[in-house]
């Protein structure tokens, strides 16, 4: 469960960076 938890919050990290990007 600890692994799912770890993998969710990777993506939102990636889409945060993403977005962040995107901004710019």
């Amino acid at each position: 469960m600890d692994g799912l938890i770890y993998l969710i919050g990777l993506i939102v990290v990636v889409m945060a960076i993403l977005s962040f990007f995107g901004l710019r």
